[in-house]
C-alpha cells in the first residue's frame, strides 16, 4: 500500500553540483508520490546533459525514488540531478523512508530475449563500425551500449590515420606502408603483433573511404595542424573529422538502424553466454529490464579500462592518472577473460600531452570560471620542465610531440611536471602574441586546414589569429596563485619553496637549462637549443600539470582477424575483440604519428564485423 510521503504537496526547487555547473530542478510532489522533475537549466537540446536529465527524471518518477543508478557516461551530472531533487524534497518535508518504501513497491524488471547473427558490445568507434559492417554484409545485428548516447574516445578524437585512402591518392600523398610499419616498430620496439599491424595498415585507406561513404566525414589534413610542432613536414596520415566525432559515430549508428540494425542504448553488458566453451550470446541490463541476446558471433568493443581505478592499479601500478572516458571500466575485457581469452596487458596506455587534475580545475574554476583555460597555452612551448623533485627530466623540445612528451611525463613521480617561465616571456606575449615565442601555424597562412577534435574546431586560420593576439597572462597567473597550480617567486629559491620542491635541484636545473641555451649545446638531453626559452628575468612562474591519460590500450589477445585467442593461441569460438580492448598494436607507448588509435578502432571494428557476418551466415 502506498504511503503518504508529505503533508506539504506542491512545487519545490532544489539545486545540486553537476560536472561543471550547478543543476537547478523543480519537483512537483503530492501527498503520496513525485509527479514530475523538471530542469530549470537551459541545456542544449539533445546534449549529453539534456539527455541525462531526461533519463534521470524519468527514472526518479518511474521508480518513485532518488536511490537510482546514475546514467553511465554522465555520472557527475546524474549525481547533481539527484542532489537537486533531494534538496527540493527536503524543502517539501518529504519522509524519505516512506518514499523508499513506495519505490520498492514500484520496482519491476522485465526480460526480453532476441536472436541475431551478430551482437556487438559497445557503440563507440570500433563498435559502431563493427555493427554497420556486419549489417551491410547481410547479418542480423544487435548493438548494445551502456550509455544513453554515443560517448567514447572515438567521439573526442580528431581523426584516423591511413596509408592510401582515395583522398591520399587523389592528392598524390600516399604514405609508405613501410614507413608506417617502421613507426609502429619504433614505438613498440617489437612488442606488437606484426601480422595484425600489417593488416591494419593495409586496410586503413579502405576504411577511411568506407567511413566517408557512410556519413562519418573525414578529410586529409597536413601533419602538425593540430599543434604538434614536431610533426610538421611528416607524411600526412590524419583524416580529420569534419563534423566532430560525436556526429560521425551518430551518423554510423543512424545508418545502421536505417538498414534494419537493432540499437539498444542504456543496456550494460554483464556476461557472455557460453555452451561447451563457445560464446552463444550476451546478457545486458537496462534500468528496469534485462536483455538476453542469443548470437552466433559476439564482438567486444568497450574501450579499455581507463575509467576503472582498481584495474588501473592492478595492471598499471600505483601511479596512473584516470582515463578521459570514465565509463570505460573494463567491462568487455572482464567478460572476454571470463570466456577464456588470454590476458595480454603490457602496460600500454595512451598518454598524450599534459592536463590539470580535476581537483585543480575545480579550484581554478571557483576563482575565474572557464577563464582558467588559456593557461593551457603556456604548456605549448619548450619551456623548462621539472618534476616534483625540481629536476629537469627530458628534452623540452619534445613538449609538442604529444605522444612522446605524454610518455615521458608518465614516468615521473606522481606523473607531475612544472612548466617554469619568466616575466620576459610573458612580456613578449603581451607585446606580440605567442607567435613572438614560436610560430606554430604560419606554415598554413593562406592555406587553411580544418578538422574537429573534442568536437571543437581545429582551424589553422583561427589558430593563426589566436597566436598573434596580444595576451597578458600575468593577471591570470596572479589570480590563480592561491591555487595549487600557479606558483610565483621573485627568485628561483623563493619559487622552489612555494612549489614545495628541492631548492638546490631547481636552481641547478635552471642554471643547466640557461647555460645550454647560451652555449648552444644541451649536454644533458640534447635539446634543440634554438627553441629553448631562457629563465632569467623575475618574477618567475611555475604552472603544475599532470600526465593526460586518454585511456588504456589492450588487454585481450587477438589474431589478425580480431578473433579472441585462448592462452594456447586457439580462437575462443565465436568471440571477437576490437579497438582499445585488443592487444597487439602497441608496446608500452602510443605510436608517434597522427590518428593511430582511432584508426585501429575503426579498422578493427569494420574487419571484425565483416568476418563475423560472413562466418555467421555460413553457419546457417
Amino acid at each position: 500500500m502506498t504511503q503518504k510521503i508529505t503533508t506539504k504537496p506542491g512545487k519545490y526547487t532544489g539545486s545540486g553540483q553537476g560536472k561543471e555547473s550547478i543543476i537547478n530542478v523543480e519537483v512537483d510532489v503530492n501527498e503520496d508520490k513525485i509527479n514530475s522533475v523538471k530542469a530549470l537549466n537551459n541545456f542544449a537540446p539533445d546534449s549529453l546533459a539534456d539527455n541525462a536529465f531526461k533519463k534521470m527524471a524519468d527514472k526518479i518518477v518511474k521508480n518513485q525514488s532518488v536511490d537510482v543508478d546514475v546514467v553511465s557516461g554522465a555520472s557527475e551530472t546524474s549525481r547533481g540531478i539527484i542532489a537537486g531533487v533531494k534538496d527540493a524534497l527536503t524543502k517539501a518535508d518529504v519522509d524519505f523512508a516512506a518514499l523508499k518504501e513506495n519505490g520498492t513497491q514500484n520496482a519491476s524488471s522485465d526480460k526480453e530475449v532476441i536472436d541475431v547473427d551478430v551482437a556487438v558490445v559497445g557503440a563507440g568507434s570500433a563498435g559502431a563500425a563493427a555493427a554497420l559492417a556486419a549489417k551491410q554484409e547481410g547479418a542480423s545485428v544487435a548493438l548494445l551500449e551502456k550509455t544513453i548516447s554515443p560517448l567514447g574516445a572515438g567521439t573526442f578524437a580528431g581523426g584516423m590515420f591511413a596509408a592510401d585512402s582515395q583522398q591520399q591518392k587523389d592528392s598524390d600523398q600516399v604514405v609508405s606502408k613501410k614507413w608506417l610499419y617502421d613507426e609502429y616498430m619504433d614505438a613498440s620496439q617489437g612488442y606488437m603483433n606484426s601480422i595484425l599491424v600489417r593488416r591494419i595498415i593495409d586496410e586503413s585507406g579502405k576504411t577511411v573511404d568506407w567511413l566517408n561513404e557512410n556519413g562519418a566525414i573525414m578529410k586529409l589534413v597536413d601533419a602538425g595542424t593540430g599543434g604538434s610542432y614536431d610533426h610538421i613536414g611528416m607524411p600526412a596520415t590524419l583524416h580529420g573529422y569534419q563534423e566532430g566525432g560525436t556526429k560521425a559515430i551518430t551518423k554510423l549508428i543512424e545508418k545502421f538502424e536505417s538498414i534494419g540494425g537493432k540499437m539498444y542504448f542504456g543496456f550494460a553488458a554483464k556476461k557472455l553466454l557460453q555452451e561447451d566453451g563457445a560464446v552463444t550470446g550476451v546478457v545486458a541490463q537496462g534500468d528496469d529490464s534485462t536483455l538476453e541476446v542469443h548470437a552466433k558471433k559476439v564482438i567486444i568493443a568497450t574501450g579499455g579500462f581507463g575509467g576503472n581505478p582498481e584495474m588501473r592499479k592492478e595492471y598499471l601500478g600505483d601511479v596512473s592518472t584516470q582515463g578521459q572516458v570514465l565509463q570505460n571500466t573494463g567491462d568487455g575485457l572482464n567478460m572476454a577473460w571470463d570466456a577464456g581469452t588470454a590476458h595480454h596487458i603490457n602496460g600500454s596506455t595512451h598518454y598524450f600531452w599534459q592536463t590539470f587534475s580535476n581537483e585543480d580545475i575545480g579550484a581554478m574554476a571557483k576563482i575565474v570560471g572557464p577563464g582558467w583555460m588559456p593557461l593551457n597555452a603556456l604548456a605549448d612551448f619548450p619551456n623548462l620542465r621539472v618534476n616534483n623533485r625540481g629536476q629537469r627530466y627530458a628534452s623540452e623540445t619534445h613538449a609538442l610531440d604529444f605522444a612522446v612528451h605524454g610518455a615521458e611525463l608518465s614516468e615521473q613521480p606522481k606523473q607531475t611536471e612544472y612548466v617554469v617561465l619568466d616575466q620576459a616571456m610573458l612580456d613578449k606575449i603581451k607585446e606580440g602574441g605567442t607567435v613572438a615565442i614560436e610560430d606554430h601555424y604560419g606554415k598554413w597562412k593562406n592555406h587553411r586546414e580544418f578538422y574537429m577534435e573534442f568536437n571543437y574546431p581545429t582551424d589553422t586560420e583561427e589558430n593563426i589569429k589566436r597566436e598573434h593576439e596580444k595576451t597578458d597572462f600575468t593577471a591570470l597567473l596572479n589570480q590563480l596563485e592561491s591555487t595549487n597550480v600557479v606558483f610565483i617567486g621573485d627568485t628561483i629559491e623563493e619559487l622552489a619553496n612555494k612549489m614545495g620542491v628541492d631548492s638546490d635541484n631547481l636552481q641547478k636545473s635552471v642554471a643547466q637549462y640557461n647555460n645550454a641555451k647560451k652555449t648552444g649545446e644541451d649536454d644533458l638531453f640534447f635539446s634543440d637549443t634554438n627553441r629553448m626559452i631562457p629563465v632569467e628575468n623575475g618574477p618567475f612562474y611555475a604552472v603544475k600539470f599532470i600526465a593526460r591519460n586518454l585511456g588504456t590500450l589492450g588487454g585481450a589477445t587477438i589474431d589478425e582477424k580480431m578473433h579472441a585467442l585462448t592462452p594456447e593461441g586457439e580462437p575462443v569460438p565465436n568471440l571477437y575483440v576490437t579497438g582499445a580492448d585488443a592487444s597487439g598494436m602497441y608496446g608500452k607507448a602510443y605510436v608517434d604519428f597522427e590518428g593511430g588509435t582511432l584508426g585501429f578502432a575503426y579498422i578493427s571494428g569494420r574487419l571484425a564485423g565483416i568476418d563475423a557476418a560472413e562466418t555467421a551466415k555460413a553457419s546457417k
